[in-house]
């Protein structure tokens, strides 16, 4: 039988992320304005091993398992899905260095980001759209060049990019899909080019930027993997992304049902009852319940495949559509059940619709992963006749 009962150590975990959201996070007022990135607070979260949870021991970081990470992604969405974003984009950003890097690269680059606060950024997505840097070759080169590579190019709505000093940056090193290369880059190499924070409908306290390359000498060191390499490089580290985008939505998604639930306890109907004793409202947040379990029961399936079963691919791409959808369609229904109250400002209802939208937006929109999702359902099983 399946078993879901965590372990007193992954339940200790648990406790002390949530913890520190209930501490350090939703007391914050200050999460959600243009151009303020809450840099204590991020001190403050790798102080408490939150920020190198996916990094190994032996490259001195907590060695949190997967499932862990997925755990903490789900808290910290609850507190703030800005913050969970920022924190927790540590396992999209190093691991390409982690799964293909060589050992003299981990320790040069994975090592000093456990000694002080550092960020990182994984540089995939282009201004041109490179939902799919198959289809669409990527726009970003790397031409070979005595002792390495002269990178140019851009890479846009980058996580964390006017914050990182290290970048992980995916280009074509020829014509056709299996020319995309990744090198990893430091932000203070010459003819690199950041640029100030886009402006944001929500997460707000996540950095967002674009990168610019221009003759950025790469040596042949700093290249990951091997030439032609990038995409399977760049897919697993998404793939594994994309179930914290899930158990970010159910952290919001829960935030928001609490939300309604408070509100339903301190309001009253017309017939004198609190709102939490009529069949409507009732019914909405058992619907909420409902799906918030149904979205943490896929998460964790998907989680568990990501790391051991042969529908990775298919897994991640349900969770985190389905993460995105949910999110959005309950952080929406708590405003509507707020009234008033959930339209204003001043409240948090509006928030978390915002800080919700963006789930499903990056790490690949609704259409990428139905895209690949239907790859896999639609093909025709042994038992099945054409």
């Amino acid at each position: 039988m399946v078993d879901f009962s965590l372990t007193d150590e992954q339940t200790q975990w648990r406790n002390q992320v949530r913890k520190f959201t209930q501490e350090e996070i939703i007391p914050r007022t200050d999460l959600d304005i243009h151009g303020h990135f809450p840099k204590d607070l991020y001190q403050k979260a790798f102080e408490a091993g939150l920020i190198t949870a996916a990094i190994p021991k032996t490259y001195g970081g907590q060695g949190r398992s997967y499932f862990e990470l997925i755990l903490a992604a789900e808290e910290l969405g609850y507190g703030d899905l800005g913050v969970a974003t920022s924190t927790m984009l540590g396992k999209l950003s190093t691991a390409s260095l982690l799964n293909f890097g060589t050992e003299d690269q981990k320790t040069r680059w994975i090592v000093p980001m456990t000694k002080k606060l550092t960020f990182s950024s994984h540089c995939w997505t282009e201004p041109e759209g490179s939902s799919n840097l198959v289809g669409r070759p990527a726009t970003t080169t790397a031409k070979p060049v005595p002792g390495g590579f002269l990178l140019n190019g851009a890479k846009s709505t980058i996580s964390n990019a006017t914050v990182a000093s290290v970048f992980t940056v995916f280009a074509r090193m020829n014509p056709g899909p299996d020319g995309l290369t990744c090198f990893v880059v430091p932000r203070d190499a010459k003819g690199v080019e950041v640029t100030n924070p886009y402006k944001k409908m929500g997460q707000r306290a996540a950095d967002t930027g674009r990168i610019d390359f221009h003759d950025v000498f790469v040596p042949e060191a700093d290249m990951i993997g091997k030439p032609g390499q990038g995409t399977q490089i760049g897919m697993r580290a998404i793939r594994a992304s994309r179930v914290g985008v899930a158990a970010m939505g159910i952290g919001v998604s829960c935030r928001a049902r609490d939300l309604a639930k408070v509100y339903g306890h301190s309001h009253f109907a017309g017939d004198g009852k609190a709102l939490i004793q009529q069949q409507d409202f009732r019914f909405q947040i058992a619907e909420m319940e409902a799906e918030i379990e149904m979205l943490r029961a896929l998460t964790w399936r998907a989680c568990w495949e990501v790391e051991n079963g042969p529908e990775a691919m298919k897994l991640s791409s349900s969770a985190k559509w389905a993460g995105g959808e949910i999110a959005v369609r309950i952080t929406n229904r708590a405003s509507e059940m707020l009234g008033a109250m959930g339209y204003l400002e001043s409240g948090l209802a509006e928030k978390l619709i915002r800080d919700a939208k963006v789930l499903t937006i990056y790490e690949g929109p609704g259409a990428v992963q139905k895209m690949l999702i239907a790859d896999v359902a639609c093909r025709l099983g042994a038992g099945l006749k054409k």
